[in-house]
């Protein structure tokens, strides 16, 4: 694994992650109700013993902080995870969506659940399971993409 591979796909998992966050703080404002995401980061709080806000307030910018950095730690986590799993002259498409796939396979269906985070997504409807893979499907491309394209350089 290169280095500037390596660095790609920490750049592309937090531009990824970054794209994927603005879309839920938008969801937000026009729903009036905190995105799953900030309802995942209440449940680990709550099984932390810390306080958390009233269901269904909206996070604070404090709080939004911490949501979306924790978002964009585990974006660029999965960024090294994917050069370390990839290989360097695959196909970015591919690879890209094996990869996102497999991280929300494992994200939704095994670690969150697992962790009392949330619910199995087996039990979710299918256009939440349908927009969750779409999402980690385009996470896994641009990460796959901005890897490649550092790779070259």
């Amino acid at each position: 694994m290169s280095g500037a591979r390596l660095i790609g796909a920490v750049a592309g998992g937090l531009a990824a992650g970054l794209g994927l966050s603005a879309l839920l703080i938008m969801g937000e404002g026009r729903s009036g109700r905190p995105s799953e995401l900030a309802e995942l980061e209440r449940a680990g709080a709550r099984r932390l013993g810390l306080g958390v806000p009233d269901a269904g307030t909206l996070p604070g910018p404090r709080e939004q902080a911490i949501i979306q950095g924790g978002h964009l730690l585990l974006s660029a986590a999965a960024g090294i995870a994917y050069a370390a799993t990839t290989d360097e002259d695959g196909d970015v498409l591919s690879s890209g969506l094996l990869f996102g796939l497999s991280f929300y396979a494992a994200m939704h269906w095994l670690v969150g659940p697992l962790l009392g985070l949330k619910k199995p997504e087996w039990q979710a409807d299918t256009s939440t399971i349908g927009l969750h893979a779409a999402n980690h499907l385009a996470f896994g491309v641009v990460t796959a993409a901005a890897a490649r394209l550092f790779a070259r350089r």
